[in-house]
């Protein structure tokens, strides 16, 4: 049932990476908050609205239980190797043929939290523009469905996005459907502990993180 949407790239680089300890580098969603409006402001030259960033904020505050449990900077349990050539190895927990199963993996790492916003908001931006022109306009739905059209979860659209807005602190979904917001996007971004649990349990990403147990 998995898809290892955001390994490929990774796997190009194994040789040559540098293994590092797995450190939990815990930071309050304020400080995420601030990190990710630097990396898009940086990544597109323009500052992100406050919807944009609650978009994102819910993604990595489901992958991180609100930063709580985050590790060596990653923002959304990207595997594989980053940018500069580190990796961590550690416990995660994921879904198969509806079982929940515990293993080890090797996850991107990074030295700072800018360094792993950075990341995180280039990643989504060029493999996965749909979705994260979607982040840029708010659409929380449009965003899981762009997700979804694009095979990076499994999961039932409707729970994954209702996690999502959980964490975003939205009620309902919005009033413009998944679907109509991707065909309504510009040409240039159309081409361009509960919360946690929901993303353990409904999300089948390369990024269910949210209780791991890092090796010692």
């Amino acid at each position: 049932m998995r898809v290892d949407a955001l390994t490929t790239a990774s796997s190009q680089q194994s040789r040559g990476a540098r293994e590092v300890e797995a450190q939990r580098t815990p930071a309050s969603m304020s400080d995420i908050r601030g990190a990710l409006a630097q990396a898009v402001s940086d990544i597109t030259g323009s500052p992100p609205s406050p919807q944009t960033l609650d978009v994102l904020s819910a993604q990595v505050s489901l992958e991180t239980a609100s930063g709580r449990a985050m590790y060596n900077f990653n923002f959304a349990g990207i595997k594989g190797v980053g940018p500069s050539g580190l990796t961590a190895e550690y416990g995660t927990h994921e879904v198969i043929g509806g079982h929940d199963v515990a293993m080890k993996q090797g996850f991107r790492a990074y030295t700072s939290l800018a360094e792993g916003a950075h990341d995180y908001v280039s990643v989504l931006r060029s493999r996965f523009p749909q979705a994260f022109g979607l982040a840029v306009t708010g659409n929380v739905d449009g965003f899981a469905h762009a997700l979804k059209q694009a095979h990076y979860y499994t999961a039932d659209e409707g729970q994954y996005a209702k996690g999502l807005r959980a964490a975003a602190g939205i009620q309902s979904a919005s009033v413009q459907t998944a679907s109509t917001a991707i065909h309504a996007l510009p040409s240039d971004l159309a081409t361009s502990t509960e919360l946690s649990r929901i993303l353990d349990m409904v999300a089948s990403t390369a990024a269910r993180i949210a209780d791991p147990e890092p090796t010692e």
